[in-house]
Order: structure tokens, then C-alpha cells, then sequence
């Protein structure tokens, strides 16, 4: 009977710093993964299909797969773009704008931290009802991170 007790609390040690091992390097690992992403987007209309592209505060650009939910890897911003778009995304106060009208085919901004949204702005891509400011913007941004990767 003893050597049960004995096997028990050899278990229990082992369970207990199985477990707090395993939770202090999740920790540590998941830490680090909360990176900003800018998102600009177009779509809806009958197919209700959109198409995404964002970019990280790493200078990493990612093409969104809504099937499967996920950002994937598309290619690098120059430090130069990076630099300009973070700064442009500053000044025109994309953070904290408010705007809702989202219309038959919309496009749209996106703040994120993972699958987060900070702040999302959506317009009627049709009538361009956004400041033209952030219209311009959005298809500036846009056009760049969707060009092919070289």
C-alpha cells in the first residue's frame, strides 16, 4: 500500500511541474506575438467576396485568406514605405476615426492586434463617403501592398 501513496505523490510532483513549466513557457512565447497590423480591404456586392492585404509593424505584408481565417505571407515593405505609412496612418488619426457606412461594395481600414480589431473604418467604395483623405489614402496603401512581391 505504501508504494501506491509513493507512486501518487511522485505522479502529483511531476503533473504540478509539468504543468508550471508548461505554462511559463507559453508565456513567454505568446508574449511576443502581439504585433499591430494595418489592414485595407475592398469587396462585398452580390459575391460578397473581399480582398485584404495588411502590413505589421515588422514590415511584413500579408495577403488575408477569409476561407481558412488567416493571414498569409506575401512579401516585405521597404523601411522607407514602412516608415511612410506608419506616419501617414499617425496623422491622419486612423486609430481613433470614426466612420460606419459600409454600402454594396465597401471598402475599408482595419487596425488589429492578432485577430483584434483596434479601430475598423468602412465606406461606401461606390460613393467614396470617406474624407477624401482616407479615401486616398486606402488606395494608395492599398495599391502598394497589393502589388506583386519582386
Amino acid at each position: 500500500m505504501q508504494s501506491k501513496s509513493i507512486f501518487h505523490k511522485i505522479f502529483f510532483i511531476f503533473f504540478v511541474t509539468t504543468l508550471f513549466l508548461g505554462c511559463a513557457i507559453q508565456d513567454t512565447t505568446t508574449s511576443t506575438l502581439y504585433i499591430k497590423k494595418y489592414c485595407v480591404g475592398k469587396g462585398g456586392g452580390f459575391t460578397g467576396n473581399y480582398l485584404e492585404f495588411s502590413f505589421s509593424e515588422d514590415g511584413k505584408v500579408y495577403k488575408r485568406d477569409f476561407v481558412y481565417e488567416r493571414d498569409v505571407y506575401y512579401k516585405d515593405l521597404s523601411a522607407q514605405d514602412l516608415s511612410y505609412f506608419v506616419e501617414q496612418i499617425k496623422s491622419l488619426g486612423l486609430e481613433s476615426a470614426e466612420l460606419n457606412s459600409p454600402g454594396n461594395i465597401s471598402k475599408y481600414f482595419e487596425i488589429r492586434e492578432r485577430e483584434t480589431t483596434i479601430n475598423k473604418l468602412i465606406w461606401d467604395g461606390g460613393y467614396n463617403n470617406a474624407p477624401q483623405k482616407i479615401n486616398n489614402f486606402h488606395d494608395e496603401l492599398y495599391k502598394k501592398l497589393s502589388e506583386l512581391p519582386e
